[in-house]
């Protein structure tokens, strides 16, 4: 493959906050331009290889095992911030805090992660006026509301530094459906203020986000939020649900 940096069986506990996992990635590359990135997902159609883009500080839940295929790291050119009349451009690689930095968006001074993580998720996309995508064998530029297409991979999105935004915090693990709320006095209710499974614990000043205290497997942290979700669900009636997914998103490209 023609890519900026390519290596096999990449260890995926260097690329996931949560740093559980003992697996590998089957083949990382790291593109540092559209040339490329569409370089590269040509090599990965002909070899009949999956390609899952990995944000960087990508919230997920790590594997137990390794992740076949091609983990696709957005590189430098996907990292630009830049003015365009009343709005803003940022790679999907760029961090959100630099918006907050560099454009004044102080609704996401704290927040983690990247911007294409963001769009992932879904609460940036109120912001966006229009995006710079891959979509089928080249780039092209959309303009108007995003709306999320499994075979379309974000490479960069014009926002709107206006919209009101609610970011999720980086390792939140727990959610109730519909909205985002404070933890601590649902699991206050279920008698779980604090709660810990070997080194997979729940975050002391909130409880809705998952840390990794040492050397927990993702078993372990699997378990904890598991047993959480029941014993909230016996205790109070309320359904949480889990935000973290496996790492990387989407499929063939």
């Amino acid at each position: 493959m023609t890519a900026a940096l390519v290596r096999e069986e990449e260890p995926i506990a260097r690329h996931l906050p949560l740093r559980a996992s003992p697996g590998t990635f089957e083949r990382w590359v790291e593109v540092a331009d559209e040339a490329q990135l569409v370089a590269t997902i040509r090599a990965a159609r002909a070899e009949r290889l999956a390609v899952r883009v990995v944000p960087p500080f990508h919230d997920a839940m790590p594997p137990e095992g390794g992740v076949s295929g091609v983990a696709l790291r957005l590189g430098v050119g996907f990292e630009v911030v830049e003015r365009r009349g009343e709005n803003w451009f940022a790679g999907a690689a760029a961090p959100l805090a630099r918006l907050a930095t560099v454009a004044g968006w102080s609704a996401l001074a704290a927040a983690g992660g990247c911007v294409g993580d963001a769009l992932d998720e879904g609460w940036l996309a109120p912001a966006v006026v229009g995006v710079r995508r891959f979509k089928g064998r080249g780039v092209e530029d959309v303009d108007g509301a995003y709306v999320a297409e499994p075979k379309a991979m974000v490479l960069g999105a014009t926002l709107n530094p206006k919209v009101a935004l609610k970011p999720v915090r980086a390792g939140t693990a727990l959610l109730e459906p519909g909205k985002r709320v404070a933890l601590r006095a649902t699991l206050a209710r279920a008698q779980l203020p604090t709660v810990r499974l070997y080194d997979a614990a729940l975050a002391d000043d909130d409880p809705a986000v998952l840390v990794n205290r040492g050397e927990a497997t993702p078993k372990q942290l699997r378990l904890l939020l598991q047993a959480v979700i029941e014993r909230v669900r016996v205790a109070t009636g309320l359904e949480l649900s889990e935000r973290l997914v496996a790492p990387g998103r989407g499929g063939r490209w």
